[in-house]
């Protein structure tokens, strides 16, 4: 099993991991040498059991898994995968396809099912357009995980007046609106404005709207939310 360190692996500028997981030594070492050729990291593991254990979770990559390997087969690690709502997208690879687990597969998540023997230039074309995806999504998860927590700085006077902001009112209808003096509103609109790190009112709306669609715990750039 390829154990090298991993570095860079929250945010959309990280280093790209290929997780490899089959017990054929032979075919997870081809894959390994494939991957590589090409010049991206390969981290390979003989079982799912292994990889679900460690504590490699990448951002920007994809798993490559055999549908039946000892333990947790790969649609288990599918399921389980699923569950935690970890999004690496995955392929499925088989000497022994059917239709039933290939559809068992793509109804848990996975992206592709491949027969072995597979065309070694497919899968790599795949890898990069899967690649950029996981990329654009993990540039998205930062934004709106880093939208939180400037969120989660704020009182909940603040959050009020927030609210208020968003919907584009002024000082006075928001005094009114909370029974508050001007003067207050403004002091609560400089702490929203210094905290949220914006300066208008259509980047108020813009960054509620981006943490109102935060979920998890940020580890996609390795904001803790």
């Amino acid at each position: 099993m390829t154990q090298q360190p991993v570095k860079l692996l929250y945010g959309p500028e990280a280093e790209p991991v290929i997780i490899i997981i089959d017990d054929d030594d032979a075919m997870r070492e081809a894959l390994v040498c494939l991957v590589e050729s090409v010049g991206l990291k390969a981290v390979d593991f003989e079982r799912a059991d292994d990889f679900l254990n460690s504590d490699l979770r990448p951002c920007v990559g994809v798993i490559i898994t055999d549908m039946r390997i000892p333990g947790t087969s790969g649609l288990g690690l599918l399921e389980k995968l699923r569950a935690s709502g970890q999004h690496l997208p995955v392929i499925v690879i088989s000497a022994f396809a059917n239709l039933r687990d290939g559809v068992r597969a793509m109804s848990l998540g996975a992206v592709d099912v491949l027969e072995k023997p597979f065309d070694e230039q497919s899968l790599l074309d795949k890898l990069q357009d899967l690649i950029t995806e996981t990329r654009n999504r993990a540039s998205q998860c930062c934004l709106t995980a880093q939208a939180k927590v400037k969120v989660d700085r704020l009182t909940n006077r603040e959050r009020e007046v927030m609210g208020y902001l968003a919907q584009g009112l002024q000082n006075k209808s928001i005094a009114n609106a909370l029974g508050l003096s001007v003067k207050t509103v403004e002091i609560h609109r400089h702490n929203v404005l210094t905290k949220l790190e914006v300066q208008t009112l259509v980047d108020v709306y813009q960054l509620t709207q981006s943490a109102d669609r935060a979920t998890g715990s940020g580890r996609c750039c390795g904001v803790n939310s």
